[in-house]
């Protein structure tokens, strides 16, 4: 009988709610396999970015460059494998287009390139995904691109003198990346709209009343910490396997390039169930005379004309831009000391990355259980979050005191940091999606997550490439007194957001842009009337 109840209310839509809410919108109420498949994904996709984009191809990328490096003091000769028979005042370079840098800075620098590249393909199809029947269409194929990509980065370990070729599929592989995510992102105020929960609301209260708007608020928490808390699920599965694959194989670099395909395939499964799954739903159709290469540009171009309307949502933009930065740029660099400084193996790697996944996962579960039964707001979970995030690399500066036994010095430190990061990252990430949500006018779901990711994506170039300075100046623990700041600034900026009325100018943007459609609606309409008065009068009928 507990498992009748449980699977009813797992698997079972409540066949009264098409009755009484259905009328109350256009679209379809969100069920229960719409959701599954929302969480189905997230655990594949998510395995893919949380552990093969973070941890396995950086790895690579690192690794076949550190095999291909010259000495600079003398570039015909091949880097010793051991770094302590490197002459001294020599160091290990690669080409990077016209320089040569090392082999950290490279692996850093690629990330710049598919930044930029990254930002120029998402603007160009998000708003397109807006319309029409073709969101889930486009989702799917760059994920599948994403995971085709992925899986031919073992030929680089496997042919040598082709080592670049992990550096450019890894740019793609990124690209595709970003891509997917602006769309999966957009899945949240989409479903959270037509959710029975949130129409019941609708119903009894009124559009944007208190309770339709706190209703809405608690599924879009629901959804985007349910996904977050799936994506590190997966992410600890996919480490378990990869894991699992080093240890019985060996941990040479092509077993890395092995991990790569094991996880594409493992997207690519969870892609085919919400293939199956879900459900596309349909928008406005492309306006008749917009080109598929340059709508989404002009139409990105003309909402950020427009962000006087949007002030909240821009500023509020601004202050995740610094903090994303500080996000990947904390996770790249702490993965590169723990490489360079502490020396440690790719076994020990993956063992933190899966601690830090197995505290995201308590992390997730319990701030939403304080969203939800406390009434703490996502804002304040990300400024709060955001301040203790601030104090790793605080605690990592203590490393320059050479008296200091601490400091990122030592190998139990590298999994206390990883805890810390499992208990602060992914309550900072699931809840800034939360609160963006709140600022999107209707009908911009994807365009508007595509400068939500990319205000993320686009400052991640800045901290590579700060840090990258850094490092060829001064040495790789100074880079810490930079992404100190990156976490403080935006917790104090985002103090003085003001939801309410961000949430309110959505619907002003919304309402506005309708009465502007209105009009030229009207406009066309009397212009056909002349026209066609014009042509009869001409006639003589």
């Amino acid at each position: 009988m507990a498992f009748q109840r449980l699977r009813q209310r797992l698997l079972h839509d409540d066949p009264e709610d098409v009755v009484h809410l259905q009328p109350h919108i256009r679209e379809r109420l969100t069920k229960k396999r719409e959701l599954w498949a929302f969480f189905l994904f997230a655990f594949g996709y998510f395995a893919w970015s949380n552990t093969t984009g973070s941890l396995f191809q950086p790895l690579l990328v690192q690794q076949v460059a550190r095999n291909a490096s010259r000495l600079s003091s003398d570039p015909s000769l091949p880097c010793p494998a051991d770094d302590s028979s490197i002459p001294e005042g020599a160091r290990c370079v690669v080409p990077f287009g016209f320089i040569h840098v090392e082999p950290t800075s490279y692996a850093l620098l690629i990330n710049v390139v598919a930044v930029w590249c990254t930002i120029v393909v998402s603007l160009g199809t998000s708003a397109f995904a807006d319309h029409g029947r073709s969101s889930k269409k486009l989702m799917m194929t760059f994920c599948t691109l994403l995971a085709l990509t992925t899986s031919f980065m073992f030929i680089a370990p496997l042919k040598p003198e082709v080592w670049w070729l992990a550096g450019v599929l890894m740019v793609i592989g990124l690209i595709f990346n970003g891509v997917t995510l602006n769309f999966f992102d957009a899945h949240i105020p989409i479903l959270a709209r037509h959710h029975p929960k949130v129409v019941r609301a609708l119903a009894d209260h009124g559009e944007n009343s208190r309770e339709h708007v706190e209703a809405k608020l608690r599924v879009a928490t629901f959804l985007s910490g349910g996904a977050s808390a799936a994506g590190f699920a997966g992410g600890i599965a996919m480490t378990i396997l990869g894991a699992a694959m080093l240890m019985i194989m060996g941990a040479e670099t092509l077993i890395v390039g092995y991990c790569l395909v094991m996880s594409a395939i493992f997207v690519l499964i969870f892609m085919i169930i919400y293939g199956f799954l879900s459900h596309q739903r349909t928008s406005d159709p492309l306006p008749p005379k917009a080109r598929y290469l340059t709508f989404g540009y002009i139409r990105v171009y003309k909402t950020v004309r427009q962000m006087r309307r949007l002030k909240t949502m821009f500023f509020y933009l601004s202050a995740w831009f610094i903090l994303g930065d500080g996000l990947t740029s904390m996770t790249s660099m702490a993965i590169l000391v723990a490489q360079d400084q502490l020396k440690v193996t790719n076994d020990q790697l993956i063992l933190a990355v899966l601690m830090e996944y197995i505290f995201a996962a308590v992390s997730m579960s319990f701030w939403i259980w304080l969203q939800n039964s406390r009434g703490v707001r996502p804002m304040t979970v990300v400024i709060v979050n955001s301040c203790l995030f601030g104090l790793i690399p605080i605690y990592c500066l203590t490393g320059l005191i050479a008296s200091s036994p601490v400091g990122m010095k030592n190998k139990w430190e590298l999994y206390m940091l990883a805890c810390l990061f499992g208990l602060f990252i992914g309550a900072i990430y699931a809840s800034n999606r939360v609160v963006f949500s709140q600022f999107i006018p209707l009908g911009h779901e994807n365009e508007l997550y595509t400068l939500f990711e990319m205000a993320s994506e686009s400052s991640s170039w800045i901290g590579p490439l700060v840090c990258t300075a850094i490092i060829e100046s001064y040495g790789i623990r100074h880079t810490y007194w930079f992404l100190a700041t990156q976490f403080y600034i935006p917790a104090i900026m985002m103090f003085f957001v003001d939801v309410d009325k961000g949430r309110q100018e959505a619907i002003d943007f919304y309402n506005s842009e309708q009465e502007e459609k209105k009009v030229k609606l009207e406009a066309e309409a009397t212009d056909m009337e002349l026209t066609d008065a014009k042509y009869i009068e001409a006639k003589g009928f």
